[in-house]
């Protein structure tokens, strides 16, 4: 996390290998009878596209490119009830990482709409967080 001036810009990354995470989200992780855990990339029309955990053990995001926005959702395991949902902006993408962030200036991204107005930092910005 990273707090500037009092204003929260929250950014996590993750490692990749051939386009596969092989973790969970941070706050979302997969524990068997307590939760299900849901995860999808939207489009510009607000569809989801499904992402699910794979026979490699882990999330396929090789279609997942820069600018796009990742939800995650945790529900109950019985019930149709959420317990927790975020969307995450991917701000950088390479073969072999992802950095995302689901905050900028105070703003949690709780609904598509703030994700997709946020903006994405330029290209000088995402080669100091990635080093």
């Amino acid at each position: 996390m990273i707090n500037v001036d009092n204003n929260l810009t929250d950014r996590e990354m993750y490692k990749l290998e051939d386009g596969i995470m092989h973790e969970h989200f941070k706050g979302f992780e997969f524990k068997w009878g307590s939760n299900r855990i849901y995860c999808a990339k939207v489009t510009k029309a607000g569809e989801y596209q499904w992402i699910m955990w794979n026979d490699k053990q882990g999330y396929d995001l090789n279609n997942v490119k820069r600018g796009d926005v990742i939800m995650v959702q945790k529900m109950h395991h019985t019930k149709n009830r959420t317990i927790d949902k975020i969307y995450y902006k991917v701000i950088s993408r390479t073969k072999s990482k992802i950095i995302a962030q689901w905050a900028h200036d105070d703003v949690t991204y709780t609904t598509y709409r703030k994700a997709l107005k946020a903006p994405l930092p330029k290209a000088k910005e995402c080669k100091e967080i990635i080093k």
